[in-house]
């Protein structure tokens, strides 16, 4: 049986959360395919990800207040919308289990995905930094990684 790859996207303010993160989890059983490693110049992101899930078991989507908006009158931080976008591409590809949400700092999302189980990082958030990953963020990852489905 073949180790699982599960593709990690991320904005690029949150990219140091993101290689933080994979660093924690380097003892796992999987490989990990960065977004910073996996995209071509020159591509449109749905070519990209059409080519890349053909080569990832699931994707891990980090979460981070990118811009301001205003939403119903009100101003409010929201994450990447490419980010956004991938997690609904893998989603609709992959499924419920084996894609998932962590997230970092405040932020708004859609109605749609507050039901949607996700993992927690933190409710700080640091621009072009890392935190520390938590051992309850670890935890989470790996009872998530292990849960996937069998490649």
């Amino acid at each position: 049986m073949s180790r699982p790859c599960i593709f990690v996207g991320s904005s690029s303010a949150a990219r140091a959360q993101a290689r933080a993160l994979i660093r924690a989890l380097a003892e796992e059983p999987v490989d990990f395919l960065p977004w910073w490693e996996a995209f071509r110049p020159g591509r449109t992101l749905l070519e990209e990800l059409d080519g890349l899930r053909q080569r990832v078991h699931g994707a891990l989507l980090v979460f981070a207040p990118e811009s301001n908006s205003t939403i119903r009158g009100k101003r409010q931080e929201i994450p990447n919308l490419n980010v956004l976008f991938e997690f609904g591409y893998f989603y609709g590809h992959f499924g419920r289990s084996r894609v998932a949400m962590l997230s970092y700092g405040d932020f708004y999302l859609p109605s749609d995905l507050g039901g949607y189980l996700h993992l927690n990082g933190s409710r700080s958030f640091r621009r072009g930094a890392a935190l520390k990953v938590s051992q309850r963020t670890l935890g989470e990852c790996r009872r998530w990684l292990q849960g996937l489905p069998a490649t």
